[in-house]
């Protein structure tokens, strides 16, 4: 068994990549614990699981500068939904594995520390919908055209199963859109791509996710799609899994 030392974790919320200003994160999913014990029951209680959350809690060195956390994460962005994507490997490489979903940003600590010591933040998630474990698609890189990712295999989903993708547009050039579309296809070589996912149309900055519900039958191997049109540069991070 190999362990797992945690000094390299990307975290993608939005369009900020976090894991520069954090050195601390938690990263935990639940779920709520319903009990019907009866007089049938043997002596035992007996339980189901309810409804299921996630919550993402990041603490770091407190930036106000404009590119900083602070002004990624105002307290008037309370109550708002923002796209997590946690790269516990770092996320450097195309199938590095990913934790991805939506959360609503629920807890807000802007300052905290004494005297003569770094400010510190403490931002705390609550999710939205489900927290996806999958790879990464395209690690944080810029691109100046439409191009392909790296094609890598997957899992494909069952009839009760999903494929999810979320997509992390963090700096841009120029004016102009990128457009991501998700492909798969049973062979190494992408030779019948079939687009299964696309993201919406990102003129600017911003983050998103993606689903598709159902079989893939067949499939084995999937990749990203850059559409660029406009920007001299874009940079990027997207992540796909199956739950």
């Amino acid at each position: 068994m190999a362990v797992y030392s945690q000094t390299n974790v990307g975290i993608y919320i939005d369009a900020l990549a976090v894991n520069g200003f954090a050195n601390e994160l938690s990263l935990t999913a639940t779920a709520d614990e319903l009990e019907f014990t009866t007089f049938a029951s043997g002596g035992w209680r007996q339980k189901r699981a309810g409804l299921a959350n996630y919550m993402a809690d990041v603490k770091g060195f407190q930036d106000y500068a404009a590119t900083g956390v602070d002004p990624a994460f105002p307290v008037s962005g309370l109550g708002g939904s923002s796209t997590i994507t946690v790269a516990p490997t770092g996320g450097a490489a195309v199938a590095d594995p990913a934790f991805f979903g939506s959360g609503v940003l629920t807890q807000y600590t802007p300052l905290t520390g004494a005297v003569g010591e770094l400010a510190k933040f403490d931002f705390g998630w609550s999710g939205s919908a489900q927290l996806v474990r999958g790879q990464m698609l395209h690690p944080v890189a810029a691109r100046t055209a439409t191009g392909n990712g790296t094609t890598t295999t997957f899992t494909t989903p069952t009839a009760t199963q999903a494929l999810y993708a979320s997509f992390h547009v963090q700096s841009v050039t120029g004016t102009g859109s990128i457009v991501f579309t998700v492909q798969t296809d049973d062979n190494s070589g992408m030779t019948t791509p079939t687009t299964r996912l696309t993201s919406s149309t990102f003129t600017g900055v911003g983050a998103g996710t993606a689903s598709l519900a159902g079989a893939l039958a067949g499939e084995t191997h999937i990749r990203v799609v850059y559409t660029i049109t406009g920007f001299s540069s874009v940079t990027f991070a997207v992540a796909a899994g199956v739950l």
